[in-house]
């Protein structure tokens, strides 16, 4: 199977979820399954530029990305988290591979645009430097897997001009996951799965489900984004997806081995 790992939340904070969760890709990968990681590393980033006496703004949920700020995310996502993540997969024998949209233009994005936004002083809201993907090199991603490395890709890519911008994790790896037609798009974070009003884990969404599942407020906040997003992914080659936690051991493993009672899956309607 060809499978793109979207990882985040405390998974990058937290050396033993990283061990725990990089011993499951690796044991994808022996097992002859294509695994693809990305990551952001929001919390890490925050830290940083608080450290550098940068605060942190967000605009429509997304990071407010002036050029110190983009500076900074390349320096953390790209280098520190991402070659944390590396030296894990080194230290348990499997060679991997730290990349960003950078590299070989892996990832081309287009400037992100939230239209007629204005703040409380009337004036127009921005986002700085981010982009959306917008094309993906994926003879570069293929020659990867075939050669049987793991890409571990930060969540950054590389605008018109060569200018570097920063993007939406989850955002990147759905535009991976389609680029490459996966058979899963499987978010490991905080979250064991997608609950309802009454914080009961919902095992299986059919995309149909979703518009029904948001009107009727069972579904609320941040997770109505991430549900129509899923939905928009589905419709584009994606055979399917989940949401695990990162917190149940060998989740992903039991996940992408058929077990069942682990996560959300979000199929297609039949």
């Amino acid at each position: 199977m060809k499978l793109v790992v979207k990882i985040g939340g405390r998974v990058l904070e937290e050396a033993r979820l990283q061990r725990r969760l990089v011993r499951q890709v690796v044991r994808l990968a022996q097992a002859g399954h294509k695994v693809v990681v990305v990551h952001g590393g929001g919390a890490t980033l925050t830290d940083t530029l608080a450290k550098l006496g940068l605060k942190s703004r967000f605009v429509s949920g997304l990071r407010y990305t002036d050029t110190r700020t983009r500076d900074a995310a390349l320096m953390v996502l790209a280098g520190l988290v991402n070659k944390r993540l590396v030296a894990e997969f080194s230290r348990q024998g499997h060679d991997a591979v730290g990349l960003c949209g950078g590299d070989a233009a892996l990832a081309r994005v287009k400037k992100l645009e939230l239209g007629p936004n204005v703040n409380s002083n009337g004036r127009k809201v921005g986002l700085g430097w981010v982009g959306r993907t917008s094309r993906v090199n994926t003879a570069f991603l293929s020659k990867l897997l075939k050669d049987g490395m793991v890409p571990v890709i930060a969540s950054l890519g590389l605008g018109p001009k060569g200018e570097y911008y920063n993007v939406n994790a989850d955002e990147m790896a759905e535009a991976l996951a389609v680029a490459l037609e996966a058979d899963s798009l499987i978010f490991v974070s905080d979250t064991e799965g997608v609950k309802d009003a009454s914080r009961r884990r919902i095992p299986l969404i059919k995309v149909h489900e979703i518009e029904s599942l948001v009107r009727r407020k069972i579904v609320t906040d941040g997770m109505v984004p991430k549900l129509r997003s899923c939905a928009r992914t589905l419709k584009r080659n994606v055979a399917e997806i989940a949401i695990l936690g990162a917190g149940k051991r060998d989740a992903l493993w039991n996940a992408v081995m058929g077990k069942k009672n682990i996560g959300t899956r979000i199929i297609r309607s039949p």
